[in-house]
C-alpha cells in the first residue's frame, strides 16, 4: 500500500518554504530602501506640468501656467484622436496644491464606457 507520510512532509515543507519566502520578501519592515518621497518634486510655475493619464489611448491635456497662477476652478477637456472626450475639473484647492509643487490625481468624467485617472505633477 502507498505510504503518504513522505508526501505529506514534502508538501508541508514546501508550503513552509513558500510562506517563509513570501514573508521575507513581502515584509514592509525592510529599511534598506526608502520609497517615500522627500517632498515636492519639480516646479509647476517655473517649469510647467507633467501629466500622466492612466489607461491613455491618445488623449491629451495641456494646463497653462497662467491657470495655476490664477488658481480659479476650471474645466478641461481630454481631447485627442479617440472619437470621444472626457471632462476634468481642477478646483481652486487643486491649483493651490500645484502651486506648492505637489501632484494631484483627479478622475475624469466617464465617456465611452470608461474613465481615466489623471495625475498632474510638476516638471523638474
Amino acid at each position: 500500500m502507498f505510504n503518504s507520510t513522505p508526501l505529506k512532509k514534502y508538501i508541508y515543507h514546501t508550503l513552509f518554504l513558500v510562506l517563509l519566502t513570501c514573508n521575507i520578501s513581502c515584509s514592509s519592515d525592510d529599511d534598506s530602501t526608502n520609497n517615500v518621497e522627500d517632498g515636492p518634486k519639480g516646479n509647476c510655475i517655473e517649469n510647467g506640468t507633467k501629466i500622466t493619464i492612466v489607461g491613455n489611448h491618445n488623449h491629451t491635456l495641456e494646463i497653462a501656467t497662467a491657470d495655476i497662477i490664477s488658481g480659479a476652478t476650471k474645466v478641461y477637456t481630454l481631447i485627442g484622436a479617440t472619437g470621444h472626450e472626457h471632462m476634468l475639473t481642477i478646483t481652486a484647492e487643486d491649483f493651490a496644491t500645484l502651486k506648492t509643487n505637489n501632484a494631484i490625481t483627479i478622475a475624469a468624467s466617464t465617456n465611452a464606457g470608461h474613465t481615466h485617472a489623471v495625475t498632474i505633477g510638476c516638471k523638474e
